[in-house]
Protein backbone atom coordinates (compact mmCIF):
# COMPACT_ATOMS: atom_id res chain seq x y z
CA UNK A 1 0.00 0.00 0.00
CA UNK A 2 1.21 3.39 -0.75
CA UNK A 3 2.37 5.86 1.75
CA UNK A 4 -0.21 8.42 2.25
CA UNK A 5 2.21 11.19 2.95
CA UNK A 6 5.04 10.88 0.32
CA UNK A 7 6.25 14.27 -0.40
CA UNK A 8 4.63 13.85 -3.87
CA UNK A 9 1.60 13.55 -2.24
CA UNK A 10 1.93 16.32 0.02
CA UNK A 11 2.88 18.60 -2.90
CA UNK A 12 -0.19 17.76 -4.66
CA UNK A 13 -3.01 17.97 -1.81
CA UNK A 14 -5.21 20.94 -3.10
CA UNK A 15 -5.58 23.84 -1.14
CA UNK A 16 -7.98 23.10 1.17
CA UNK A 17 -5.63 20.58 2.73
CA UNK A 18 -3.09 23.80 3.82
CA UNK A 19 -4.77 24.52 6.62
CA UNK A 20 -3.65 24.03 10.41
CA UNK A 21 -5.26 20.84 11.50
CA UNK A 22 -4.33 19.38 7.79
CA UNK A 23 -0.79 20.43 8.46
CA UNK A 24 -0.57 18.30 11.65
CA UNK A 25 -2.49 15.78 9.82
CA UNK A 26 0.11 15.57 7.40
CA UNK A 27 2.99 16.02 10.16
CA UNK A 28 2.16 12.95 11.66
CA UNK A 29 1.62 10.87 8.30
CA UNK A 30 5.38 11.89 7.50
CA UNK A 31 6.67 10.91 10.83
CA UNK A 32 5.70 7.63 10.65
CA UNK A 33 5.01 6.21 7.36
CA UNK A 34 8.40 3.88 7.86
CA UNK A 35 8.04 2.73 11.43
CA UNK A 36 4.21 1.45 13.34
CA UNK A 37 4.38 3.88 16.56
CA UNK A 38 2.93 3.17 20.12
CA UNK A 39 0.59 5.20 20.78
CA UNK A 40 2.74 6.89 23.38
CA UNK A 41 5.29 8.01 20.86
CA UNK A 42 1.84 8.95 18.56
CA UNK A 43 0.65 11.26 21.65
CA UNK A 44 3.73 12.72 22.19
CA UNK A 45 4.57 13.91 19.32
CA UNK A 46 1.17 15.62 19.07
CA UNK A 47 1.98 17.13 22.50
CA UNK A 48 -0.39 19.31 23.49
CA UNK A 49 -2.41 19.41 20.05
CA UNK A 50 -3.10 15.35 21.04
CA UNK A 51 -5.48 16.60 23.90
CA UNK A 52 -7.42 18.44 20.95
CA UNK A 53 -7.75 15.07 18.83
CA UNK A 54 -8.26 12.72 21.33
CA UNK A 55 -11.17 14.90 22.60
CA UNK A 56 -12.65 14.96 18.99
CA UNK A 57 -11.76 11.48 18.17
CA UNK A 58 -14.00 9.78 21.54
CA UNK A 59 -16.70 12.50 20.90
CA UNK A 60 -17.41 11.66 17.35
CA UNK A 61 -19.30 8.21 18.63
CA UNK A 62 -21.09 9.66 21.44
CA UNK A 63 -23.23 11.55 18.76
CA UNK A 64 -25.62 8.91 18.86
CA UNK A 65 -28.51 10.45 20.00
CA UNK A 66 -29.96 7.23 22.16
CA UNK A 67 -28.90 6.22 25.41
CA UNK A 68 -27.02 3.47 26.53
CA UNK A 69 -23.17 2.31 26.49
CA UNK A 70 -22.20 4.63 23.40
CA UNK A 71 -22.86 7.66 25.63
CA UNK A 72 -21.63 6.15 29.17
CA UNK A 73 -18.10 4.65 27.76
CA UNK A 74 -17.44 7.29 25.70
CA UNK A 75 -18.68 10.58 27.79
CA UNK A 76 -16.59 8.89 30.54
CA UNK A 77 -13.64 8.68 28.43
CA UNK A 78 -13.74 12.08 27.97
CA UNK A 79 -14.21 13.35 31.52
CA UNK A 80 -11.02 11.56 31.95
CA UNK A 81 -9.58 13.68 29.39
CA UNK A 82 -11.42 16.70 30.85
CA UNK A 83 -9.92 16.47 34.19
CA UNK A 84 -6.19 15.93 32.41
CA UNK A 85 -6.89 19.42 30.83
CA UNK A 86 -8.20 20.97 33.93
CA UNK A 87 -5.04 19.96 36.09
CA UNK A 88 -2.83 21.74 33.30
CA UNK A 89 -1.45 18.21 31.23
CA UNK A 90 0.21 19.33 28.33
CA UNK A 91 0.14 15.91 26.94
CA UNK A 92 -2.01 13.34 26.93
CA UNK A 93 -1.20 10.57 30.18
CA UNK A 94 -2.11 7.42 29.50
CA UNK A 95 -1.38 4.07 31.20
CA UNK A 96 1.99 2.46 30.57
CA UNK A 97 0.45 -0.93 29.31
CA UNK A 98 -1.13 1.13 26.62
CA UNK A 99 1.32 3.79 25.86
CA UNK A 100 3.37 0.76 24.84
CA UNK A 101 0.64 -0.88 22.32
CA UNK A 102 1.84 -0.48 18.39
CA UNK A 103 -0.76 2.32 15.96
CA UNK A 104 -1.65 -0.13 13.21
CA UNK A 105 -0.42 1.59 10.47
CA UNK A 106 -3.14 0.51 7.87
CA UNK A 107 -5.89 2.03 10.64
CA UNK A 108 -3.61 4.78 11.11
CA UNK A 109 -4.07 5.69 7.61
CA UNK A 110 -7.49 5.57 7.33
CA UNK A 111 -7.85 8.29 10.55
CA UNK A 112 -5.76 10.17 8.62
CA UNK A 113 -7.47 9.82 5.22
CA UNK A 114 -10.51 10.47 6.88
CA UNK A 115 -9.50 13.23 9.03
CA UNK A 116 -7.80 15.53 5.83
CA UNK A 117 -11.80 15.03 4.30
CA UNK A 118 -13.60 16.79 7.20
CA UNK A 119 -10.53 18.75 7.85
CA UNK A 120 -11.13 20.37 4.48
CA UNK A 121 -14.54 21.12 5.14
CA UNK A 122 -14.09 22.40 9.14
CA UNK A 123 -10.85 24.43 7.76
CA UNK A 124 -13.14 26.77 5.43
CA UNK A 125 -14.15 28.90 8.69
CA UNK A 126 -11.06 28.66 10.49
CA UNK A 127 -8.08 30.80 11.22
CA UNK A 128 -5.16 29.74 12.94
CA UNK A 129 -3.64 31.88 15.88
CA UNK A 130 -7.23 33.98 16.27
CA UNK A 131 -8.01 34.90 19.67
CA UNK A 132 -5.15 32.81 20.53
CA UNK A 133 -5.29 33.68 24.35
CA UNK A 134 -8.56 31.39 24.24
CA UNK A 135 -6.41 28.34 23.54
CA UNK A 136 -3.46 28.61 25.56
CA UNK A 137 -2.48 26.57 28.70
CA UNK A 138 -4.29 28.69 31.40
CA UNK A 139 -7.51 28.76 29.12
CA UNK A 140 -7.52 25.06 28.88
CA UNK A 141 -7.88 24.90 32.34
CA UNK A 142 -10.84 27.32 32.69
CA UNK A 143 -12.29 25.73 29.76
CA UNK A 144 -11.90 22.46 31.21
CA UNK A 145 -14.85 22.91 33.42
CA UNK A 146 -17.35 23.25 31.53
CA UNK A 147 -15.64 20.54 28.86
CA UNK A 148 -15.87 18.42 31.89
CA UNK A 149 -20.14 19.45 32.42
CA UNK A 150 -20.48 18.09 29.08
CA UNK A 151 -18.78 15.24 29.44
CA UNK A 152 -21.39 14.36 32.14
CA UNK A 153 -24.18 15.40 30.49
CA UNK A 154 -23.39 12.54 27.74
CA UNK A 155 -22.99 10.16 30.97
CA UNK A 156 -26.49 10.65 31.61
CA UNK A 157 -29.05 8.50 29.90
CA UNK A 158 -31.31 10.98 28.34
CA UNK A 159 -32.41 10.14 24.97
CA UNK A 160 -31.62 12.84 22.52
CA UNK A 161 -29.37 14.58 25.10
CA UNK A 162 -26.04 13.81 23.70
CA UNK A 163 -25.82 15.76 20.50
CA UNK A 164 -25.62 19.49 21.77
CA UNK A 165 -23.16 18.37 24.51
CA UNK A 166 -21.21 16.49 22.12
CA UNK A 167 -21.23 19.33 18.94
CA UNK A 168 -19.90 21.62 21.95
CA UNK A 169 -16.99 19.12 22.35
CA UNK A 170 -16.51 18.90 18.75
CA UNK A 171 -16.31 23.03 18.37
CA UNK A 172 -13.64 23.07 21.43
CA UNK A 173 -11.39 20.50 19.95
CA UNK A 174 -11.42 22.19 16.63
CA UNK A 175 -10.25 25.16 18.27
CA UNK A 176 -7.90 23.56 20.25
CA UNK A 177 -5.92 21.83 17.40
CA UNK A 178 -6.54 24.60 14.98
CA UNK A 179 -5.18 27.61 18.01
CA UNK A 180 -8.14 29.05 17.03
CA UNK A 181 -10.05 31.26 19.91
CA UNK A 182 -13.14 31.80 18.09
CA UNK A 183 -14.36 28.29 17.48
CA UNK A 184 -13.30 27.62 21.39
CA UNK A 185 -15.69 30.28 21.92
CA UNK A 186 -18.50 29.25 20.09
CA UNK A 187 -17.79 25.75 21.49
CA UNK A 188 -19.07 27.61 25.41
CA UNK A 189 -22.06 29.07 23.66
CA UNK A 190 -23.23 25.76 22.29
CA UNK A 191 -22.30 24.00 25.91
CA UNK A 192 -24.88 27.02 27.37
CA UNK A 193 -27.24 26.00 24.61
CA UNK A 194 -26.54 22.48 26.04
CA UNK A 195 -27.19 23.03 29.47
CA UNK A 196 -30.74 24.63 28.94
CA UNK A 197 -31.65 21.95 25.78
CA UNK A 198 -30.46 19.26 28.91
CA UNK A 199 -32.88 20.68 31.45
CA UNK A 200 -35.80 21.26 28.94
CA UNK A 201 -35.09 17.35 28.23
CA UNK A 202 -35.14 16.43 32.00
CA UNK A 203 -38.44 18.38 32.46
CA UNK A 204 -40.33 16.78 29.42
CA UNK A 205 -38.78 13.00 30.23
CA UNK A 206 -40.10 13.13 33.64
CA UNK A 207 -43.05 14.53 33.19
CA UNK A 208 -43.36 11.94 29.73
CA UNK A 209 -42.48 9.53 32.40
CA UNK A 210 -45.56 9.76 34.53
CA UNK A 211 -47.42 10.10 31.98
CA UNK A 212 -46.51 6.63 30.64
CA UNK A 213 -46.44 5.18 34.17
CA UNK A 214 -50.52 6.17 34.29
CA UNK A 215 -51.19 4.61 30.62
CA UNK A 216 -49.14 1.69 31.41
CA UNK A 217 -51.19 0.85 34.86
CA UNK A 218 -54.38 1.46 33.03
CA UNK A 219 -53.54 -0.56 30.85
CA UNK A 220 -52.91 -3.36 33.22
CA UNK A 221 -55.83 -2.75 34.90
CA UNK A 222 -58.00 -3.37 31.74
CA UNK A 223 -55.55 -6.17 30.65
CA UNK A 224 -56.39 -8.51 33.98
CA UNK A 225 -60.15 -7.55 33.70
CA UNK A 226 -60.40 -9.03 30.10
CA UNK A 227 -58.38 -11.83 30.94
CA UNK A 228 -60.61 -12.42 34.46
CA UNK A 229 -64.08 -12.34 32.02
CA UNK A 230 -62.45 -14.69 30.23
CA UNK A 231 -62.07 -17.32 32.87
CA UNK A 232 -58.33 -17.09 32.19
CA UNK A 233 -56.39 -17.46 35.72
CA UNK A 234 -53.78 -14.79 35.71
CA UNK A 235 -51.06 -16.58 37.76
CA UNK A 236 -51.19 -19.10 34.59
CA UNK A 237 -50.99 -16.46 31.70
CA UNK A 238 -47.99 -14.82 34.03
CA UNK A 239 -46.02 -18.07 33.94
CA UNK A 240 -46.46 -18.20 29.87
CA UNK A 241 -45.20 -14.44 29.73
CA UNK A 242 -42.37 -15.39 31.74
CA UNK A 243 -41.82 -18.45 29.73
CA UNK A 244 -42.28 -16.39 26.25
CA UNK A 245 -39.94 -13.58 27.76
CA UNK A 246 -37.37 -16.11 28.63
CA UNK A 247 -37.20 -17.90 25.26
CA UNK A 248 -37.11 -14.79 23.52
CA UNK A 249 -34.57 -13.18 25.48
CA UNK A 250 -32.24 -15.75 24.72
CA UNK A 251 -33.32 -16.02 20.58
CA UNK A 252 -31.99 -12.61 21.47
CA UNK A 253 -28.50 -13.04 23.13
CA UNK A 254 -28.20 -15.18 20.37
CA UNK A 255 -28.63 -13.34 17.68
CA UNK A 256 -26.75 -10.37 18.79
CA UNK A 257 -23.66 -12.75 19.73
CA UNK A 258 -23.71 -14.04 15.97
CA UNK A 259 -23.72 -10.71 14.68
CA UNK A 260 -20.96 -9.73 16.88
CA UNK A 261 -19.00 -12.68 15.54
CA UNK A 262 -20.31 -12.07 12.20
CA UNK A 263 -18.20 -8.62 12.25
CA UNK A 264 -15.32 -10.05 14.09
CA UNK A 265 -14.84 -12.00 11.41
CA UNK A 266 -15.08 -9.73 8.68
CA UNK A 267 -12.30 -7.51 10.58
CA UNK A 268 -10.15 -10.10 10.90
CA UNK A 269 -10.54 -11.13 7.48
CA UNK A 270 -10.73 -7.88 5.93
CA UNK A 271 -8.89 -7.12 2.44
CA UNK A 272 -8.60 -3.61 0.49
CA UNK A 273 -9.40 -6.04 -2.45
CA UNK A 274 -13.34 -5.99 -3.92
CA UNK A 275 -15.21 -9.11 -2.38
CA UNK A 276 -17.86 -9.89 -4.83
CA UNK A 277 -19.60 -11.52 -1.98
CA UNK A 278 -19.53 -8.81 0.24
CA UNK A 279 -22.59 -7.69 -0.64
CA UNK A 280 -24.46 -10.76 0.34
CA UNK A 281 -22.44 -11.20 3.29
CA UNK A 282 -23.85 -7.70 4.00
CA UNK A 283 -27.43 -8.32 3.42
CA UNK A 284 -26.55 -11.13 6.24
CA UNK A 285 -25.34 -8.71 8.67
CA UNK A 286 -28.36 -6.47 8.41
CA UNK A 287 -30.47 -9.61 8.42
CA UNK A 288 -29.07 -10.70 12.11
CA UNK A 289 -29.16 -7.34 13.21
CA UNK A 290 -32.95 -7.05 12.30
CA UNK A 291 -33.98 -10.43 14.10
CA UNK A 292 -31.72 -9.41 16.72
CA UNK A 293 -33.62 -6.37 17.24
CA UNK A 294 -37.31 -8.21 17.12
CA UNK A 295 -36.34 -10.68 19.49
CA UNK A 296 -35.09 -7.86 22.34
CA UNK A 297 -38.40 -5.84 21.54
CA UNK A 298 -40.24 -9.21 21.80
CA UNK A 299 -38.45 -9.74 24.89
CA UNK A 300 -39.40 -6.79 26.93
CA UNK A 301 -43.33 -6.70 25.89
CA UNK A 302 -43.69 -10.05 27.38
CA UNK A 303 -41.45 -9.05 30.16
CA UNK A 304 -43.99 -5.81 30.72
CA UNK A 305 -47.03 -7.87 30.45
CA UNK A 306 -45.71 -10.51 33.03
CA UNK A 307 -45.37 -7.13 35.48
CA UNK A 308 -48.94 -5.72 34.36
CA UNK A 309 -50.67 -9.41 34.98
CA UNK A 310 -48.53 -10.03 38.60
CA UNK A 311 -49.60 -6.25 39.60
CA UNK A 312 -45.57 -5.12 39.30
CA UNK A 313 -47.52 -2.07 36.81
Amino acid sequence: MNDIASNDEVASRPRRHNGPISRRLLAIARTVRSEEPSVGELFDRLESEGLGLTLLLLTIPALIPLPGPFGMVFGTMVALVALQILFGAERLWLPESLRRRPVPQRLLRKVIRAGLDWAGVAERSLREDRLVWLTGRTARMLLALPLLLMAVTIILPIPMGNVMPALALIAASIGFMAADGLAVLVSMLIAMAAVVWTAVLLYTGAAAADYAAMLLARLAVQLRAVLESLGVDLDFAAGVSTVFAVATGFMALAFWVQTIRHRSRRRATSDPAPDPHERSRAMSRRSLVAAASLATVAAAAFVATRFMLTGGI
